[in-house]
C-alpha cells in the first residue's frame, strides 16, 4: 500500500513537472509568435486607420520610444494615445482616409522580443496616395501579449524589411 502511495506521488509529481514544460513549448513557437506581431501589425494600421485611439492601444505599450527628430519616451499610456490622437489629426486635416501595409516583414528576435517593419501608404478620401513611409517597430511580448515599444518612421527609400 505504502509503495502504491509513492507511485502516485511520483506520478502526480511527474505530471506537475511536465505542465510548465507544454506550456512553455506552446508559449514559444515561432511560428505562431511570427503570425501573432503579423496580424497585430495589420490591425494596428488597420485601427489607426478608423481612428479608433482607444482599441489602438492593445497593440502599443508605454512607454512608447518613438523617433521625432532623435528618439523620445513617451511614458504614460494616456500620452502614448494623446500623441495617436494629435498624429491622426493632423492627417485627416490632409484629406487622410487610411494606411496600408504593402511591405511588411517580421522577424523573431528572441520567444519575447521581435522587429516588424516594411513600407506602408497613407490614402486620402479620394483614393490617391498621401504618401509613403516606412516603419519599423520593436515589440515585446509580456504575460502572452505582444506590445510595440518602439515606432521609427522614415522615408520609404530607406524602408527595412526584416527577412
Amino acid at each position: 500500500m505504502i509503495r502504491a502511495i509513492a507511485g502516485i506521488r511520483v506520478a502526480i509529481a511527474a505530471l506537475f513537472l511536465s505542465i510548465p514544460n507544454a506550456v512553455h513549448a506552446q508559449a514559444t513557437d515561432p511560428m505562431a509568435d511570427k503570425s501573432a506581431v503579423d496580424k497585430l501589425m495589420r490591425d494596428y494600421v488597420e485601427t489607426f486607420s478608423r481612428g479608433d485611439i482607444t482599441a489602438m492601444m492593445n497593440f502599443v505599450g508605454a512607454p512608447l520610444t518613438i523617433t521625432d527628430g532623435g528618439f523620445k519616451v513617451i511614458p504614460t499610456a494616456d500620452e502614448v494615445q494623446k500623441r495617436y490622437t494629435t498624429l491622426r489629426d493632423g492627417l485627416v486635416k490632409q484629406g487622410y482616409a487610411k494606411s496600408q501595409w504593402i511591405d511588411l516583414g517580421v522577424k523573431l528576435l528572441a520567444p519575447s522580443y521581435a522587429i516588424a517593419g516594411g513600407t506602408y501608404v497613407r490614402y486620402k478620401t479620394d483614393g490617391s496616395e498621401l504618401g509613403r513611409s516606412g516603419g519599423t517597430y520593436l515589440l515585446d511580448k509580456v504575460d502572452g501579449v505582444w506590445k510595440i515599444r518602439v515606432v521609427m518612421g522614415y522615408s520609404a527609400k530607406d524602408a527595412f524589411k526584416p527577412e
